[in-house]
């Protein structure tokens, strides 16, 4: 079992990817320390594979030299993807339902839960494209532990997980839209989108690891852990 999370393999991976550029300040305000910002780009990738079909939200950013994204928020479309991701790799997953389908011409990826819409991207085929164009990745995720009695967080730590990919065929498509919709338990309505910078559709394997980078201070940190958590106060009472 310990060899499923020190090398995980996605076959048939089916991703089709939205490059948005969205506001600086923005992503001042969301974005983590240790980690800097590097572009004000969120890349939204929609994926169905031979394993799960999911989503990846990510602001690019890097740390201590390492480039990559870090993960605002992943979609998994069963209890197994949500909780191999969040017990192993720390990321920011929840369950809902991911799509990729094709209509009238259009290419259309779609994210919702709780029956809500909360990602929809269109794009038109255009053209195929290099499968060079398509790297390898770093996501960076914060592990830590709630206190059971609700003080605080212990023992933050930021993880990098890095994914091969080794990519057979890539369309470059033409965006014709991305949208987010605002939700009580979800970041994606909150993104700043100002432009959509490109759009593309690629198939490959991907296999991953994963490593501990540094210790992270739990005060200044505290504010960013609840991404990965829907809002209790909405189901149960606060006093």
């Amino acid at each position: 079992m310990l060899g499923m999370f020190a090398k995980p393999h996605f076959t048939n991976v089916d991703n089709l990817t939205a490059v948005i550029r969205t506001d600086p300040e923005w992503v001042r305000e969301v974005l983590p320390g240790p980690l800097v910002p590097t572009n004000p780009i969120v890349t939204v990738t929609l994926s169905q594979s031979d394993q799960f079909r999911g989503s990846i939200v990510g602001l690019q950013c890097a740390y201590d030299g390492i480039q990559g994204e870090f993960g605002l928020g992943y979609v998994m479309d069963s209890d197994l993807g949500v909780i191999f991701g969040r017990e192993g790799l720390a990321e920011p997953k929840k369950f809902g339902d991911a799509r990729i389908t094709e209509t009238d011409g259009l290419v259309i990826g779609t994210v919702a839960r709780y029956g809500q819409e909360l990602i929809r991207v269109e794009a038109e085929p255009l053209q195929a494209g290099d499968p060079a164009m398509v790297g390898d990745l770093n996501c960076f995720h914060f592990k830590y532990t709630i206190r059971p009695d609700g003080s605080g967080i212990d023992d933050v730590k930021l993880v990098c997980s890095s994914f091969a990919n080794a990519c057979t065929s890539v369309e470059i498509l033409e965006p014709v839209s991305v949208a987010f919709t605002p939700s009580a338990n979800d970041v994606y309505g909150e993104i700043p989108v100002l432009e959509v910078v490109a759009c593309l559709r690629s198939r490959s394997d991907m296999v991953g690891g994963a490593r501990y980078l540094a210790d992270v201070d739990s005060e200044p940190f505290l504010p960013h852990a609840f991404f990965k958590h829907d809002d209790y106060r909405l189901t149960m009472p606060t006093d």
